[in-house]
């Protein structure tokens, strides 16, 4: 189609300023001068159309292909049927111009192609390194990533707590490496108590389990082995459960369950041993009945076992507030083989009447529960503020007291009640002379009947309360 070439002129310019940026784009124009006479009005040039006639004929634009790719070029040529006196326009034509952008789109797209590959092989590379980096790290763990061998109970001799063997029947043996891996190499970070038996660290096995580690130094103990393993076989709610042990030629060390909340003295009282109301009647209660039968089934085996070192700081308290009796057997364990210190201060725990640990019995351990449960009603520390003057324990101002209100824990106010005062009579019974002590059986069942009578009161209180909500929903019938 041919167009008038002043109705292709704004073609031509918008052209030229669409490809403006394009440096390579060149454009040749040629006119006649005999183009300015096309710009008059006809009217005004007859005789210039009489002279020309083929003026008459529109002028025309046409095309010419460029001989250089890439450049657009406009020739104005003049050309009126033969006669070059009147200018026509002849834009030259693209040609091959989709060919360079088809490269170049060609280029990116295989250079994004390359990107994405090399991204792909880089996180390859990185997930083998870390898979490569883990196997190496669980090799060098070496013993400790291992599960610690299980040792069955009845070898090795016979044991005489052969009826309360627990159920798996194993004890673990467990490697240097992996209790110092537990508590990052006995940090002092992880340090949670100290005993007659050593140090106590708080660790985490492999398995995820916490435990409680007690760490004994220097001097080996004799028949260790043997002597843990009859341990091992005790298993009661209210003990606290040996899961493992390690020894060699200069320490030996006893892997216990970790009980979270501590020893019932961190929640009665403070440093100075005043009390800090930190526990009701209720729980007071069921924590002195739960430790009353730990030690009750002690004294049922068949030889029974003595505690020997039974205090509140080894009456435990887990995350519910269960009472478990720790350090069963290890002071014995300790005097047989000579290794129990001594103290100058005064042990208010200790039975008087006991003039070595040969003449032992359950008697002495009823008076050490004895002084326990005077510290737990009285919520104070039964060796006062001065541990070395004998006149300021609460033993002895117990027994010389006249009223058993005194030495009741003012912080727990109106809910002492009769309980309170009943177990404070049997606190009295046990720290007596030994012949007038009961027994830890005896001692279980008054608890228990304690707690019957609590529950009792407890639910006649409930009763009460409930009847007033119904006499007042009576109003709104």
């Amino acid at each position: 189609m041919r167009l008038f070439w002043w109705q292709q002129l704004p073609l031509f310019i918008l052209i030229q300023l669409l490809e403006s940026s394009s440096t390579s784009h060149k454009i040749y124009a040629e006119a006649l001068l005999a183009c300015k006479s096309t710009l008059v009005n006809p009217r005004q040039s007859g005789n210039w159309i009489g002279r020309l006639p083929c003026i008459r004929q529109p002028p025309c634009l046409s095309f010419y292909e460029p001989t250089d790719p890439g450049v657009v070029s406009l020739r104005i040529a003049a050309s009126v049927d033969g006669d070059s006196s009147v200018p026509t326009f002849t834009p030259v034509q693209e040609t091959d111009n989709q060919k360079p952008r088809k490269q170049r789109v060609a280029a990116i797209v295989g250079g994004i192609g390359a990107a994405l590959l090399v991204i792909v092989i880089l996180v390859l590379v990185y997930i083998c390194l870390m898979r490569f980096k883990r196997f190496t790290r669980r090799t060098s763990d070496g013993e400790s990533s291992v599960p610690s061998p299980s040792v069955e109970l009845g070898r090795g001799g016979a044991s005489p707590y052969g009826g309360a063997v627990s159920p798996n029947g194993a004890l673990r043996q467990l490697t240097i490496l992996e209790l110092k891996h537990a508590t990052c190499d006995f940090s002092q970070s992880n340090i949670i108590g100290e005993g007659a038996f050593g140090l106590v660290f708080k660790g985490l096995l492999q398995d995820g389990s916490m435990v409680a580690i007690k760490r004994h130094l220097h001097t080996p103990i004799r028949n260790f082995l043997q002597k843990v393993r009859n341990n091992a076989r005790i298993h009661h709610r209210h003990l606290v459960k040996l899961v493992g042990y390690y020894e060699d030629n200069h320490q030996q060390l006893l892997v216990f369950d970790y009980i979270p909340n501590g020893s019932v003295g961190n929640h009665l009282y403070d440093s100075e041993g005043l009390p800090i109301g930190q526990l009701n009647m209720r729980q007071r209660l069921l924590i002195a009945l739960g430790a009353a039968r730990g030690l009750e089934h002690l004294h049922s085996l068949v030889p029974p076992l003595f505690h020997m070192h039974f205090r509140t700081s080894n009456v435990l308290l887990d995350q519910t507030f269960t009472a478990k009796v720790s350090d069963y057997g290890l002071h014995k364990l300790l005097i047989e083989d000579h290794h129990a210190g001594s103290s100058s201060a005064i042990d208010c725990f200790l039975d008087p009447e006991l003039s070595s640990s040969k003449n032992f019995s359950a008697s002495s351990d009823v008076y050490s529960f004895g002084v326990f449960l005077l510290e737990l009603i009285s919520g104070q520390d039964s060796h006062g503020r001065n541990q070395l003057n004998s006149d300021q324990n609460l033993v002895l101002q117990a027994k010389r007291g006249s009223s058993l209100d005194d030495y009741i824990d003012k912080t727990l106010g109106d809910q002492a009640g009769d309980a309170a005062r009943e177990m404070m009579d049997l606190a009295l019974q046990c720290i007596d002379i030994s012949r007038r002590r009961p027994s830890t059986r005896r001692i279980v069942e008054v608890l228990e009947r304690i707690q019957e009578g609590e529950i009792g009161h407890l639910d006649s209180e409930f009763g009460e309360d409930i009847g007033a909500v119904t006499l007042g929903s009576e109003l709104f019938r």
